[in-house]
Order: C-alpha cells, then sequence, then structure tokens
C-alpha cells in the first residue's frame, strides 16, 4: 500500500471502476510488488486502453483498500497497474461498488459455534466497498450478528470472504438484503 504497512496484495480479489464508478471488471492479483508500488492481472482489463486512470478496490488479509491507478503496460497477456492515491474512509462514507456475482454460503458462525448447511445457499453480492458487503438472497434468512463464509469464483479462482451481518431488510417478494461488516482472519 502506498506508504503502508499490508503485506501483499497477491491472490487478492481486485475490483475495477472507470472514474465514474461504472464496473469494469473483477479478477485475482497475480503479483503485486510494493517498492514500485504496482500490481500485476492476467485478465480483466482487455478493453482498456493503456494510461488509462482506474479506481480499485482490493479486498486482502489485512482489510479492504481503495485506490486511484493507471494501466502502465500490457505484455504477453499480463497487465501492469500502477497504483497511488489510497483513499481511507469511514465506515458509512465508503463508495458502494456494484457486484452483483453470485455466490454460496456453506457455513455460517452463530454464537461462537460453525454451522454447516445441509446444503449451499446461493446468494448474490450485490455490492461491495472497504468495509462492507451487502449480500442478497432470495429465500434464506440469517440471523443478524452471525458471521458468513462467503465463496465465488473470479475468473476460474475460488475466492473467499467472510462477511458479519449488521443488518437486514426484507423485499416484498420475501426475499432478504443484508448488510454486512467485511471481517478479515489474522
Amino acid at each position: 500500500m502506498a506508504g503502508g504497512g499490508a503485506g501483499s496484495f497477491t491472490d487478492a480479489l481486485v475490483v475495477f471502476y472507470d472514474n465514474k464508478n461504472n464496473f469494469i471488471s473483477k479478477t485475482i492479483v497475480t503479483e503485486h510488488d510494493k517498492q514500485t508500488n504496482y500490481i500485476e492481472i492476467t485478465e480483466g482489463l482487455e478493453d482498456v486502453r493503456v494510461g488509462t486512470r482506474l479506481s480499485l478496490l482490493i479486498v486482502h488479509s489485512d482489510g479492504a483498500s481503495e485506490f486511484g491507478g493507471i494501466l502502465k503496460r500490457v505484455r504477453s497477456g499480463r497487465y501492469e497497474v500502477s497504483l497511488f492515491s489510497e483513499r481511507q474512509r469511514d465506515a458509512r462514507a465508503s463508495v458502494r461498488h456494484t457486484l452483483r456475482s453470485p455466490a454460496v454460503i456453506h457455513s455460517l458462525v452463530v454464537n461462537s459455534k460453525q454451522q454447516m448447511l445441509s446444503s449451499p445457499a446461493e446468494i448474490t453480492i450485490v455490492n461491495i466497498s472497504t468495509s462492507g458487503v451487502l449480500l442478497h438472497s432470495q429465500a434464506l434468512h440469517f440471523p443478524i450478528g452471525c458471521v458468513l463464509q462467503v465463496e465465488f469464483n473470479v475468473n476460474g479462482k475460488n475466492t473467499i470472504i467472510y462477511a458479519k451481518i449488521v443488518r437486514e431488510q426484507q423485499d416484498d417478494d420475501g426475499s432478504f438484503n443484508f448488510g454486512c461488516q467485511l471481517i478479515f482472519l489474522k
């Protein structure tokens, strides 16, 4: 991170947006060089010109970070993006980035006890920010305070995030939206 002490972003989820907060792609960081402050990915920026300014949300082992970036070069199927201007925001001021990604939940933790679901619960990750995630479930209700292990696929690689439900809303059609705080396990 720019001047920060976070660990490597390698294997972290990165979501790219344009300067108007329009979704471009989501992928996995294949390499992170902290010295020169760049990341490398292998897909997701095929339709972006070198020199284009980007907004990035990186969900890594130490938390989630927002950056500005520039696509610096493309070579041998690898895209190098320089990072700058890490943005620190309080929880409610964090920009919500639309994701609309299918996901599943295999287990959850309620009152410090892990519970495995008899069959995976299919959900949708509606949006994500540096501090949280909005999940949508067509039928299943989860209790406030429980921690969900959310699994989804990004360009062929399975990714897991942990989310603690802090609020819920039931829609007219009987489905549920859950506002969740991201939890980072060390």
